[in-house]
């Protein structure tokens, strides 16, 4: 989905792009279904052109296999030399060691970007250090959060220029009225509490479920939950549900397209992110375009989008205790100080964290890098 954000931003821009998507064995079904079947960007500057490999995921023992190894530079290696780029943007950095090998060798200039997965999932010795190198042979780093730029000069000692996750703010916008309440099957009693996430232990959606039942078992018979993405955690939270007497109450939605969620952004009373480890979601960034009221968990950069009580609402992470009181008091709120929580989440959007101006900047680097080598 990081690919699809992108490749929206890129089709703005005057360059040509192509967006290298490297799907592991047993993934095509979930790249169809995702790049295909979530409104993917039509442009004439921006194509999708996937590298499928043999290799099962981002392992490092699947250096270990040659005939793996060598399967899958050589699809890296047909596609970089078919296209012929002036310039690889590798997103992410882990994926971006095959490309230290070709980058001489096929002449391009390379550049990474640095998530919060690269750093925290990917923690040993040997990840460390491949980190190091594949910094010292990019032309410029670049990260989504300012503390993540803390992290990759902890590290590494390198420095990263920050262009931040963001939203269409055009398109992810509030949309008046009850209809898309009727729409969707809930009345104007009901309080709808939303989340997009996949669906992983670390996003902590159970916190979700729970707090609903909290909410319920108070007197919040209204209360409703709509859960949208995929996951291995999804039988789990199903069972969880059911377990807690919420079966009627949680909606699990899977995968929807771009407008379904914004339909779904304009439903909600409350946007909740209870995540323990995050950067700063592209979700979250979206509801606050919607001027959707936004309880993210303090970890990672959602501390730097959302001010507490101003333009939505922090809580501690594996609290949905807290989580639910916070909904409460979000439910009892004067009318006009929602609205003003609402209008500020609005205009943080608006004024920091538009992608599109985020993504002209960094390309715009990009391309003031490759003009000075020239």
């Amino acid at each position: 989905m990081n690919a699809v954000h992108y490749a929206r931003a890129f089709s703005t821009l005057e360059h040509q792009f192509v967006i290298a998507i490297l799907v592991p064995s047993g993934m095509r079904t979930e790249y169809q279904r995702i790049v295909y079947q979530s409104e993917c960007v039509k442009s004439s500057n921006v194509r999708f052109s996937p590298i499928f490999l043999l290799a099962p995921d981002e392992s490092l023992r699947n250096l270990c296999n040659p005939f793996v190894l060598i399967h899958d530079l050589a699809a890296i290696t047909r596609t970089i030399g078919a296209f012929k780029p002036h310039a690889i943007i590798a997103k992410y950095v882990i994926h971006a060691y095959p490309l230290i090998v070709l980058k001489t060798v096929l002449k391009f200039a390379l550049f990474v970007i640095v998530s919060g997965g690269d750093l925290y999932h990917h923690r040993s010795v040997i990840w460390r250090t491949i980190r190091r190198i594949i910094y010292s042979r990019s032309r410029a780093i670049f990260t989504v959060a300012e503390r993540l730029k803390s992290e990759i000069r902890r590290e590494s000692g390198y420095d990263a220029v920050v262009f931040p996750t963001g939203s269409d703010p055009d398109f992810f916008r509030p949309i008046p009225g009850r209809e898309l309440r009727n729409k969707y099957g809930y009345t104007t009693e009901d309080f709808v509490i939303l989340t997009v996430s996949q669906l992983l232990e670390r996003k902590r959606l159970d916190d979700v479920i729970r707090a609903c039942k909290i909410l319920k078992d108070d007197g919040c018979g209204g209360v409703r939950a709509i859960i949208v993405g995929d996951g291995p955690e999804l039988t789990k939270l199903k069972r969880l549900s059911a377990e807690l007497g919420l079966a009627e109450n949680v909606v699990f939605t899977g995968l929807v397209d771009r407008t379904t969620k914004l339909e779904l952004f304009n439903v909600a009373d409350v946007y909740a992110i209870p995540s323990y480890q995050e950067g700063l979601p592209f979700s979250l960034m979206e509801a606050m375009s919607c001027a959707c009221i936004c309880i993210g968990a303090n970890v990672g950069d959602i501390s730097v989008a959302i001010q507490d009580g101003i333009n939505g609402f922090l809580i501690s992470p594996c609290q949905p205790q807290m989580l639910a009181e916070r909904i409460e008091h979000i439910m009892n709120l004067p009318r006009e100080e929602s609205l003003s929580i609402r209008r500020q989440a609005r205009q943080t959007i608006v004024e920091r964290f538009d992608f599109a101006k985020s993504t002209r900047a960094m390309i715009e680097t990009v391309s003031k890098s490759l003009e000075i080598e020239h």
